[in-house]
């Protein structure tokens, strides 16, 4: 019984202690006449830039989700993915190290250029298994974001690993940060990524921007998160996919021959026809009637047999399916041949035509990524001078260039003409004209002396 009266007592001090504090908030937040700080903010200022915030977290989630099942099950959007990967990080994608503009000391800058690439080549083969041009690209398309996460340790080359993006989220801390934490008075600039450790779980792990790199595609520069590049086509993809449905259900329907017989005469002659024709009846008394491939029926004048189609309009259908597929291509940016890889609805000319754009398309997304690719070569290198393993003032001696994939290749042999006139009027250094054609120059010109130093000898002989 004195437990009882003991534990009412604790339960009404309890609300009454609880009863104060709120009465006393509620004081304070009546007579404040200024600002208030929210959460870690000082409070009284205008955030720069100003996130437009263009979907929430499950909407963001959502849509990836999406997408990643429409490039695994929907062909055309598979096809689009491959388009832009084979063509932005396909074959011929590489890296070459070179002086940077204004250096002099060449013999200095060549042992430095040797020193960068082992390095880098280094980098490229610890990572190989986790760390690929076209898996970067991909994950930024399909995403609308990459993030690579650096992990040091102390050693070199670092290990880099992707990071999924539902895994950056908001926390209860931060429920509008969108995973990412922000300079106070700049949304440009992150300080700290929120990594969710386990999924389903409120285990975070705060990551500071030098160990984390970040790649965004569609959106502004104040927006902290991706959208897709699949996200302005999935609806057509999906109209399309239905289409399809309906139009193969049609032939199915279309290809059902009903056989529908005309008795003249009383319905009592119409129903002894069927009693003689017919081979029993089915479910619910449904009369069935079968008849094999090539039967041969014999009737008199007073019975009419008539074959009956359901009419589809196919002729409108193909018309209204070649505008889905129009509306996919050009929220891809991609022509049609491109998009359905069938050039037969078209001549030589009018592919060629057509595929300007994508071709400016492609170039764009290069340069795209060529600075991203970038970011992460100053990133990997500047570990390297953290390690000693390259001087202090390696980014003011070395640049850098990369080299993609093709993308306009007409009649080599004739451009190759032109590149002879344009290196005996001193336009164009043989070095350039080496490159064109996908070699090294300086290979070449090593294996040319080589092979200079073991034919000179044999004609001297002779």
């Amino acid at each position: 019984m004195w437990r009882y009266f003991r534990d009412k007592l604790s339960t009404a001090q309890l609300r009454a202690k609880y009863e104060k504090i709120v009465h006393e908030r509620l004081v304070e937040l009546t007579e404040t006449t200024h600002a208030q700080p929210v959460a870690n903010d000082s409070g009284e200022w205008a955030l720069v830039g100003g996130s437009k915030f263009l979907g929430s977290e499950p909407e963001r989630a959502s849509t990836r989700d999406k997408v990643r099942k429409l490039v695994l099950e929907n062909p055309h959007a598979c096809n689009i993915l491959r388009l832009m990967e084979a063509y932005v990080t396909g074959p011929g994608l590489h890296l070459s190290h070179k002086p940077h503009d204004g250096t002099e000391d060449a013999s200095h800058h060549e042992d430095l250029i040797q020193t960068a690439n082992l390095l880098w080549k280094q980098f490229r083969m610890k990572n190989a298994s986790h760390y690929s041009y076209n898996e970067h690209a991909r994950r930024t398309w399909r995403d609308g974001e990459a993030f690579i996460r650096k992990f040091s340790g102390g050693h070199w080359p670092p290990h880099v690993r992707f990071v999924d993006p539902e895994t950056i989220t908001a926390t209860s801390d931060a429920p509008d940060s969108q995973g990412i934490i922000t300079a106070p008075h700049d949304v440009e600039t992150p300080i700290e990524y929120l990594h969710l450790i386990t999924p389903g779980s409120h285990h975070v792990e705060r990551i500071p921007t030098e160990e984390m790199l970040q790649t965004r595609i569609g959106v502004d520069s104040n927006e902290k998160r991706g959208v897709s590049t699949f996200a302005p086509i999935m609806e057509p993809l999906n109209c399309y996919e239905r289409w399809l449905e309906t139009e193969l259900m049609a032939r199915k329907l279309q290809s059902s021959i009903v056989l529908w017989r005309k008795v003249q005469g009383s319905p009592q002659m119409a129903e002894t026809a069927a009693n003689r024709a017919g081979d029993g009846t089915g479910i619910g008394g449904v009369r069935r009637e079968k008849f094999a491939p090539g039967t041969i029926l014999t009737t008199n004048h007073g019975t009419d047999i008539q074959f009956l189609q359901p009419n589809t309009n196919f002729g409108d259908a193909v018309s209204l399916g070649r505008m889905l597929l129009l509306s996919i291509a050009a929220g891809a940016g991609l022509p049609e041949f491109m998009l359905t890889s069938d050039a037969s609805n078209s001549n030589f000319a009018s592919t060629m035509v057509a595929e300007g754009p994508a071709v400016k398309f492609f170039q764009s997304e290069q340069e795209r990524f060529a600075d991203e690719f970038t970011r992460l070569w100053k990133w990997v290198m500047q570990d390297a001078i953290d390690h000693e393993l390259l001087p202090q003032d390696f980014f003011e001696q070395i640049d850098i260039k990369w080299s993609f994939p093709p993308l306009v290749n007409r009649d080599r042999s004739k451009e190759r003409l032109a590149d002879a006139r344009l290196v005996e009027s001193g336009i164009l250094s043989r070095a350039e004209v080496a490159r064109r054609d996908g070699v090294d120059p300086e290979m070449m010109k090593r294996e040319l002396q080589e092979e200079a130093s073991v034919t000179a000898p044999q004609q001297s002989e002779r």
